[in-house]
């Protein structure tokens, strides 16, 4: 009899503890991979993952700048969910949030963060100058930037003021800024009527870039892009070609003499000779006549180890320091303006280790300035063009074109073209 009571008495607490059992495994539980996540100033992406044994969900009421996918779903217990976050660019400070995760009464947050990701602009610079009664045209504010990368455009606006603001125009603009480094290009529009400073006050993405400048009267009525003086050099004819690495043309025989400065004859002939290092005359303006020099469009210019080459000409040898070329005076100037000074230079290229150094550096003579001038420009055995600009040229202006300050300093000139801008 007692048996029978004992084992009844176990049996009970058998099921009573089974009972249990199934309503602990029961009992709502949730449960993520993570606490905290962070993210990069741009858009970026981020995962986490949800364990639990019902419907969940998630509220990003604390974290606006972010999505997730998917937002809600159903946990069996078992199973993890994985939850892809994506943070929005950040164009602002640091930012922090949280994301709430929601299954019925059990809550849990993941806090998150994204680091300052404000747009860094440059100095800006206008493409032009603004000067007085002349219209803008093709004139552009730009406005340098790197850590871009928006996906989406971008409003620029602009607030005009000060004296020289009359008759400037600026209108909203919508810019690309999907690249990660690069310019915002404002188009300026109007005819400047007054002389003085202006002030753009220019928004952008929150925030305000002021640029100061100035109207200034003009010093001529010329138009932007007038050419004072143009060179190519095509009257030359003789020599080897030396980029093109061909040999040339030569006076056939010996060359006759006027006041000891060498002429063409009077029936010349021309022979292939020599190699793409040949001179094809002696240094233009010390032993060629003048005569010579005029017939090949040089005249008025001066210099000194000047070489004919085919369409171009050579300055200074392996042994000289001081070659050089300049041009006449700019007498086609009135007044005064600023210009461009563009040309296209190779450096000798017959010793490798030698002729590595070769430059050509420009000076302004007699009137102009330029921040670009008397300094040593680099150069490669391939043509490449360059330019420097000069702020106040005159009709008693002459740029000249001089062979670095050492041996081996040989270089090639071609394509000099001087002509009028705003600056």
């Amino acid at each position: 009899m007692k048996n029978f009571f004992y084992k009844g008495i176990a049996g009970l607490l058998f099921v009573f503890l089974l009972s249990c059992s199934k309503d602990e495994n029961n009992a709502p539980f949730l449960k993520r991979d993570t606490d905290q996540l962070s993210f990069a100033y741009g858009e970026s992406r981020e995962t986490f993952t949800v364990r639990t044994n019902g419907s969940w969900s998630i509220d990003l009421s604390e974290a606006n700048w972010v999505s997730v996918d998917p937002i809600e779903g159903v946990g069996n217990g078992e199973d993890i969910q994985v939850i892809t976050v994506t943070a929005s660019r950040n164009i602002g400070d640091m930012r922090n949030g949280a994301i709430k995760i929601i299954s019925g009464v059990k809550e849990a947050l993941i806090n998150i963060s994204q680091e300052e990701g404000k747009v860094i602009f440059g100095t800006p610079y206008f493409t032009t100058g603004l000067v007085s009664n002349f219209p803008l045209e093709d004139t552009y504010l730009v406005i340098p930037y790197n850590k871009g990368g928006l996906g989406e455009g971008v409003t620029v606006s602009a607030e005009i003021s000060g004296a020289g603001s009359i008759g400037i125009q600026v209108s909203p603009a919508d810019v690309d800024m999907s690249s990660e480094n690069g310019e915002v290009r404002l188009p300026i529009t109007g005819t400047p009527t007054n002389d003085g400073q202006v002030t753009f006050n220019i928004q952008i993405l929150g925030q305000t870039l002021t640029v100061n400048t100035a109207v200034r009267e003009q010093g001529n009525s010329d138009p932007v892009g007038k050419i004072y003086l143009s060179q190519n050099f095509d009257m030359l004819i003789l020599g080897g070609d030396h980029v093109g690495g061909t040999a040339g043309l030569h006076l056939e025989g010996s060359w006759p003499t006027v006041d000891g400065k060498r002429v063409l004859p009077a029936n010349p002939v021309y022979v292939t000779s020599g190699t793409r290092n040949t001179d094809g005359t002696g240094d233009l303006f010390n032993t060629m006549h003048p005569s010579f020099v005029a017939s090949r469009g040089l005249e008025g210019w001066t210099g000194l180890r000047v070489y004919e080459r085919p369409g171009y000409v050579k300055i200074s040898t392996a042994g000289s320091n001081d070659g050089y070329i300049a041009t006449p005076p700019l007498t086609a100037i009135t007044g005064w303006a600023d210009v461009k000074v563009k040309f296209t230079a190779a450096r000798w290229s017959e010793n490798t280790n030698a002729d590595a150094d070769a430059t050509v550096t420009l000076r302004v003579l007699n009137a102009g300035t330029s921040a670009e001038a008397n300094q040593e420009i680099m150069l490669t055995p391939a043509w490449a063009d360059k330019e420097i600009i000069v702020e106040g040229a005159t009709a008693q202006t002459v740029i000249e074109f001089r062979a670095r300050d050492a041996s081996n300093g040989r270089f090639l000139l071609d394509n000099i073209e001087i002509s009028k801008v705003i600056r």
